[in-house]
């Protein structure tokens, strides 16, 4: 028998395969037309997505299409992880679905829901693969937002936890809490990185970078409007960054002119068109904004600039992903009744 785990082709190959089987954006625009969920499903029955959805009951609702969107991804994304020559970042990056449902339950509890409606958004898909079912289970048990964030958390995020909560305890400000949560991913993803052979780790950077650098800045940014002093805000920083210096982060967190600090910033391509001027929330939503742009159009352009490299199994999830996202915000318009003409602008254009 063969064995393919770390065969240096086949995932690979295997990429660009799923590549060339996205949907046009064309298509895309086809399906926002459609007039009800069930006809939207019908025209996405020849599609990959096909099997997935043939596992749907009627009446269609919009998060359980969503649902079969994103196990369709995960289950392809679990595959290439399995089989990679060098998995370590494509590992982590599949963690991503993990913590995106740790965000979803956490915030669930803080805002008092049941647990039955806690559950009816999420989709512990992604944890039966990993067998760690059992860590959200717990949680979605918890009776207080401190004991759930508590399943998640290793003590040496004990502090930034303990900051969190009290900013949505005294202000009712939850993105504190969404960045303890994204700090323990990145940690992970940088460890994977440093894992990662150096031979494949070009390729790699610009993700990692957009990923974790693009989080330390607009973490500090944020900081200013949770009220927190710098040495409790560095409690929210990751260990360590890519292009971006500590140091020029320390200047930006005790910085009195925002715009200045981040103009003598060393420019990676996710900070280039961003308007200096505005509110540290303003400025923190354009850099994301940036960063989700910048990953997509790098993430695209890797098949033919850096043909046959490891980088093209990340970028084919990221292109994946953007798929994914504009077809759960497609059937979320239908069913809602948006018929909004500007709604196909919004999607994201992954080509």
């Amino acid at each position: 028998m063969v064995k393919l785990t770390g065969d240096p082709v086949y995932a690979v190959a295997k990429a660009y395969a799923l590549r060339s089987q996205l949907l046009p954006f064309p298509v895309i625009e086809e399906l926002a037309d459609s007039k009800s969920l069930t006809e939207f499903v019908e025209r996405l029955r020849a599609s990959p997505y096909g099997p997935y959805l043939g596992q749907l009951q009627k009446p269609y609702t919009a998060i359980e299409l969503e649902k079969a969107f994103w196990r369709h991804l995960i289950t392809e994304h679990h595959s290439l992880a399995e089989t990679s020559l060098t998995p370590q970042l494509l590992r982590q990056y599949f963690m991503r679905y993990v913590y995106s449902n740790v965000k979803t339950i956490l915030k669930g509890k803080a805002l008092g829901k049941p647990v039955d409606d806690i559950m009816k958004s999420i989709d512990l898909y992604a944890e039966t693969l990993l067998g760690v079912r059992d860590q959200a289970l717990r949680a979605l048990g918890a009776k207080t937002l401190t004991e759930a964030v508590k399943e998640f958390t290793k003590t040496e995020l004990a502090s930034a936890v303990s900051t969190a909560i009290n900013l949505w305890e005294t202000k009712r400000d939850y993105s504190a809490v969404d960045a303890v949560v994204d700090k323990m991913y990145l940690e992970g993803l940088l460890h994977a990185y440093r894992e990662t052979p150096a031979s494949q780790r070009k390729e790699m950077t610009p993700f990692v970078s957009m990923d974790v650098d693009g989080y330390a800045l607009t973490t500090v940014l944020r900081s200013r409007v949770w009220g927190l002093m710098p040495v409790q805000a560095k409690d929210f920083l990751p260990s360590q960054t890519i292009m971006i210096g500590r140091e020029a982060l320390d200047i930006l967190l005790t910085a009195e002119d925002l715009g200045k600090a981040l103009e003598d910033l060393p420019k990676p391509e996710f900070l280039s068109k961003i308007s200096l001027e505005g509110s540290p929330s303003t400025l923190a939503a354009q850099i994301e904004e940036n960063v989700k742009r910048n990953k997509l159009r790098y993430a695209s352009k890797s098949f033919y600039k850096t043909p046959f490299k490891q980088a093209v199994l990340i970028s084919y999830v990221i292109l994946k992903e953007a798929e994914v996202k504009n077809l759960a915000t497609i059937a979320k318009n239908i069913e809602e009744g948006v018929t909004d003409p500007n709604v196909i602008q919004r999607l994201l254009l992954n080509y």
